[in-house]
């Protein structure tokens, strides 16, 4: 009875092992976006209005649906895994209150499995649109980053890398974005 159990036992564990193993195999391009914009508000700047949104959970679902639709292999990156290419989008925003239009910017870099950059791409879009409630906002707000996402579709190449780095090499997604942000110094 002991000698069964044992062998129950080894036989699943080595059936995980596989199914992770494969889980981990079937991601070969995954999405990145930097925590910074779950964590910091961006500011709209308005006369009347204060307006402040993050701009990660409204970017992730655009792109992840529009990434998909082009590479139907693609994950979130959730911690540390590791794919054949990496995603990372870093999105950027400004309201003209005067001229009340919303000006979007995405900005895809792609680095192959082992960390090197492969190309940098950009999308940017304008929409007409007012500040008001919640409601209102967050409508163009989500209709600009569609606008720049497929702007930046129309440009961005995925293409497996050639250097095909084993696992032990290859960089986990969580440190792609965990690099310093370059800062503008105006003095």
């Amino acid at each position: 009875m002991e000698n069964r159990l044992k062998t129950i036992s080894c036989v699943s564990t080595i059936a995980l092992a596989c199914l992770a193993s494969a889980i981990q195999a079937q991601a070969t391009t995954l999405l990145t976006i930097s925590p910074n914009d779950y964590h910091y508000s961006v500011h709209l700047l308005h006369p009347y209005y204060n307006y402040w949104f993050a701009q990660g959970p409204l970017v992730e679902p655009i792109a992840f649906e529009a990434l998909k639709a082009k590479d139907s292999e693609i994950t979130r990156c959730k911690a540390n895994e590791t794919a054949d290419t990496i995603i990372r989008i870093k999105p950027s925003l400004f309201y003209n209150p005067q001229m009340e239009v919303y000006h979007g910017r995405l900005v895809a870099t792609v680095y192959s499995g082992g960390g090197n950059l492969l190309g940098t791409y950009v999308g940017k879009a304008q929409q007409r649109g007012f500040i008001g409630g919640e409601n209102v906002t967050e409508f163009y707000l989500n209709k600009v980053y569609t606008l720049a996402m497929q702007d930046l579709m129309t440009k961005l190449e995925i293409k497996p890398a050639l250097d095909n780095a084993k696992a032990e090499n290859k960089l986990p997604c969580g440190l792609v974005g965990a690099q310093e942000e370059p800062k503008i110094n105006f003095y």
